[in-house]
């Protein structure tokens, strides 16, 4: 019984930890490089695009200094938020990916997964089982939802790379059959890439969105509630999104030196 007393009174003893206040943090964020004008990493390694600026968006104004440098590819990424040594991130909401990240519940973005192949061997898309055979190239990391995710985990024939520009570069050499990408990622890339006219793609039925996520190590998960409900609002304005998916677009192009030519007729 004393000693039962004695915990007690030690508990009471014991300081209460608090929350860090947002003002004195600094977090890291990553990204996919794959995916612009929402998710790329830019020549002086860091991260960039939409997500990143609606990050940016989020916890800045509170004081909170966000570090947006990136060395890896977006499987590492992953695994470095898992591991708590980044807090930051944005993607498809799945159900491995939620073991270690908590999703704020309003989205960014819909993005739309698209089926690139060879333009003289087209692919007419019913189902993800229709890839069944093929040669399928898959970025590391990526994830088309739980669905296609557990489709794509049945093929034999999955050619996984580091670099998005390698699965196109093959599907150009007709040594893959089908690149899944985002519609206007790839798009994008086949323009960076001088490819135009030598793929073709489909629409599949993945159309999923873009969310932000916070590592469950992370400090910010004090703060939880009050960033859900500031994201919220930021995006609450419909055409906040579309000014600046078109600003990230055009910054990429810029970056190219692709701009002039997307204004010529």
């Amino acid at each position: 019984m004393k000693r039962w007393l004695s915990l007690v009174a030690l508990a009471c003893w014991l300081p209460v930890a608090q929350a860090v206040p947002l003002e004195q943090l600094t977090v890291r964020i990553c990204g996919t490089p794959a995916y612009p004008p929402v998710s790329w990493v830019d020549r002086s390694g860091r991260v960039t695009g939409l997500n990143a600026q609606v990050i940016k968006a989020l916890l800045e104004p509170l004081g909170v200094t966000v570090d947006d440098q990136q060395n890896s590819n977006w499987r590492r990424c992953l695994k470095e938020v898992e591991l708590g040594n980044v807090d930051v991130i944005s993607g498809f909401k799945t159900e491995p990916r939620q073991q270690f990240l908590n999703y704020l519940s309003t989205p960014i973005i819909n993005e739309d997964i698209y089926l690139y192949y060879p333009i003289d061997k087209p692919i007419h898309f019913q189902s993800w089982q229709d890839l069944a055979g093929l040669r399928v190239g898959i970025l590391m990391g990526d994830s088309f939802g739980d669905e296609a995710d557990e489709a794509l985990r049945h093929y034999p024939n999955l050619e996984f790379v580091s670099k998005q520009d390698q699965n196109i570069l093959k599907l150009v050499d007709a040594r893959l059959d089908a690149v899944p990408m985002g519609k206007l990622s790839g798009q994008l890339d086949i323009r960076r890439l001088g490819v135009e006219g030598k793929l073709g793609y489909t629409a599949t039925d993945v159309s999923d969105y873009w969310y932000v996520a916070i590592s469950k190590h992370s400090p910010l998960m004090e703060h939880f509630a009050e960033l859900d409900q500031r994201l919220g609002g930021l995006l609450a304005d419909p055409t906040y999104t579309a000014r600046l998916l078109q600003q990230q677009q055009q910054l990429y192009l810029e970056s190219l030196g692709l701009a002039q030519q997307q204004d010529e007729p």
